[in-house]
């Protein structure tokens, strides 16, 4: 086939990301690492969220959402790519990521492949959601976890979700959990929220940590998690998760998560059948 012969390059990485206006930093490191572990391909971004597209541009930044990037990449011809979901949940955006490249598989010469979301195979989130809560289990009376949410009921991502919730509340009587929107939003189970902080057996004031369950927190720790901790001042002392250089704490600085996101891409170049010397990471 003629049009073969126009696909000369070799392997691209595309981290498909939500993105971020406060804190676009935390995924350009990840590109960083991961260009730095397969020097061989090309590493790129695709950002899910055009609000954040459109912000960022103003700052003189210019990213593209996924279609465009996959577009970019046929037209110079790269034989192979590898979509990466740095989703934490397999909810709405790890659904469109699916569609978008099973979309361009219909028309496209390239071998295309993506991950599953982060928090996909058990043995990984047990990982992780161990993890947490041993970073946590000291200094606080109550860790309140909270995750985005999503918006639909009959959504795949929401029995993940209920996994992490459910687990991290056996790991641990001190763990809470609930949502910035959707399912278990804060909102809502407030009450039960501050029913459990006035059973805390102290006598001093209830310390509570508020835990985003984010990959990024962003705005979401500008805005919702103080927002939050407002709400919740006048029954206890809170306190935001910070991590080591007390910046606001992000899922995508761990270990854990980092893990399963090179995991995940080293499965996924073995699918596309890369070759040694591309696949090869230090």
């Amino acid at each position: 086939m003629k049009r073969l012969r126009h696909y000369t390059k070799g392997t691209a990485i595309v981290l498909s990301c939500f993105g971020s206006v406060v804190e676009q930093k935390r995924y350009l490191e990840l590109q960083g690492k991961v260009a730095e572990r397969y020097p061989h391909c090309e590493v790129r971004i695709a950002l899910s969220s055009r609000m954040v597209i459109k912000k960022l541009k103003q700052d003189g930044d210019e990213y593209q959402h996924l279609p465009a990037v996959l577009a970019n990449l046929d037209l110079e011809g790269y034989q192979r790519i590898l979509v990466v979901s740095c989703y934490l949940f397999p909810t709405d955006e790890h659904k469109q990521l699916v569609q978008m490249v099973e979309g361009f598989r219909q028309f496209s010469l390239s071998n295309i492949e993506y991950t599953p979301a982060i928090l996909h195979h058990t043995h990984m989130a047990n990982n992780l959601l161990a993890g947490l809560n041993k970073r946590f289990e000291s200094g606080s009376d109550i860790n309140l976890f909270v995750h985005h949410g999503a918006p639909y009921l009959d959504n795949a991502g929401h029995q993940a979700i209920g996994y992490c919730d459910s687990l991290l509340s056996q790991l641990s009587d001190k763990n809470l959990t609930c949502s910035l929107e959707g399912a278990w939003p804060f909102d809502l189970v407030s009450p039960a929220i501050k029913k459990r902080i006035a059973r805390v057996d102290s006598p001093e004031k209830a310390m509570l940590r508020i835990i985003p369950l984010l990959l990024v927190s962003g705005n979401h720790f500008v805005k919702d998690m103080v927002e939050i901790k407002a709400k919740l001042a006048e029954c206890c002392d809170v306190q935001l998760a910070q991590n080591e250089n007390s910046e606001s704490f992000n899922l995508l600085e761990t270990k854990e998560v980092t893990d399963i996101i090179f995991l995940q891409i080293a499965e996924g170049l073995v699918r596309l059948k890369v070759p040694a010397e591309e696949a090869y990471h230090g």
